[in-house]
């Protein structure tokens, strides 16, 4: 196994985690949010120091971003008694700005 599939392998499996984390605790949008995006920083900031290509880095960061950004709609939806296409919009909304900016929408 090469170094980039086993950062996949365990950045999925950290995010996996941490979703199921968010879901059964008491943790905040912009805590947890902010958690995936360091991890996800993290394991791009290693495949680069190890020589992995950008693309390569840029492109299993992407990966990992919309494996969170999904669990994260998913919890939403399944944890909100509304409109699943309205809760699913907004959460989207939520995520993109929370993952940008690292602080909540104003």
């Amino acid at each position: 196994m090469d170094k980039l599939e086993f950062a996949e392998g365990l950045g999925k499996k950290i995010i996996k985690d941490q979703s199921i984390f968010f879901e059964t605790e008491d943790n905040g949008d912009l805590e947890h949010i902010t958690n995936i995006k360091r991890i996800i920083v993290s394991i791009s900031d290693y495949l680069s120091s190890e020589g992995i290509s950008e693309d390569q880095t840029n492109n299993l960061a992407d990966n990992l971003r919309e494996l969170a950004r999904q669990a994260y709609l998913d919890s939403c939806i399944e944890n909100r008694n509304e409109d699943k296409d309205v809760v699913k919009e907004e959460s989207e909304v939520w995520f993109e700005y929370i993952y940008k900016n690292e602080e909540y929408p104003e």
